[in-house]
């Protein structure tokens, strides 16, 4: 008798849904996370590359959960197996980083030097490369302070990241404010802006100059050298076009976003967005 009533109440009230809950590691993540709309998906993807060589900063939480004080981290987290895996992985990206600033350092110093030259020094024969024209010459004091910014930032930068990297106070200030993210972004993919804009600036400095000499023979080759460089820049869009346009699409044919699957270690995800 008691038994029928009670399943005759069970089956009259309400049995409350139980709703999905986010998984710490999910909401952990959210200060790393991609932007939802497109247009800040693309420039923060375009921006993550520039600066990490990375399409997101996902893998800088797992960073964080690994560089956290003993005292902090969870059991689990301190399997020798899976937190020397992380360590390697990580601390082979470090070095790839700092091969790639210490490249541009050199790079940028052999820009700063030749600018220095040509504005420093007269054209030997001024009617063959008159890059004393005003045109010329703004553009090659542009690209003299492009370069030395880019070489002073570069340092800077080279410096501090060698020093902070897996820094878990700087990484744990990350998750407070996302400007603050953006704002360590930008510090680093600028060596590399800079670098660009000194080496455009400095490019078209000497074909302005080539362009506007006396001699048909120097606009000829100065028309020659700007078509290849357009034939290669032709080539160069041609064969990175696709993994290009996977980096920066806000998903991919699953579903999912390219940096989701990408991230691994401690908190991350395989291939088939299985965690670890």
């Amino acid at each position: 008798m008691h038994a029928t009533l009670w399943c005759t109440i069970l089956n009259i009230l309400p049995i409350p849904k139980q709703t999905a809950m986010a998984s710490p590691s999910d909401s952990a993540r959210k200060w790393c996370g991609l932007p939802k709309h497109r247009l800040p998906l693309v420039c923060f993807k375009l921006l993550c590359m520039i600066a990490i060589s990375k399409p997101s900063v996902d893998h800088w939480e797992d960073l964080r959960i690994l560089s956290k004080p003993p005292v902090d981290q969870c059991e689990d987290l301190r399997e020798p197996s899976a937190t020397n895996s992380t360590a390697e992985k990580f601390e082979k990206h470090k070095k790839m980083l700092i091969n790639r600033f210490e490249n541009m350092n050199i790079t940028a110093g052999l820009v700063l030097t030749s600018s220095a030259v040509f504005i420093s020094t007269n054209p030997p024969i001024p009617p063959l490369m008159p890059y004393t024209s005003h045109g010329s010459y703004t553009l090659l004091v542009s690209s003299f302070v492009a370069a030395l910014l880019s070489l002073m930032s570069g340092t800077s930068v080279l410096i501090i990241y060698d020093t902070c990297y897996a820094n878990y106070d700087l990484l744990q200030s990350f998750t407070t404010s996302r400007w603050r993210l953006i704002s360590c972004l930008i510090l680093m993919a600028f060596p590399t802006l800079a670098l660009v804009v000194s080496t455009m600036t400095l490019i078209a400095a000497v074909f302005i100059a080539g362009l506007t000499s006396d001699k048909l023979f120097m606009k000829i080759l100065t028309g020659g050298i700007c078509g290849l460089l357009g034939f290669l820049s032709v080539l160069a869009i041609f064969v990175f076009n696709a993994p290009i346009a996977k980096v920066i699409s806000p998903v991919n044919k699953d579903g999912v976003a390219p940096a989701v699957m990408e991230s691994g270690g401690v908190g991350g995800r395989t291939e088939n967005g299985v965690k670890h």
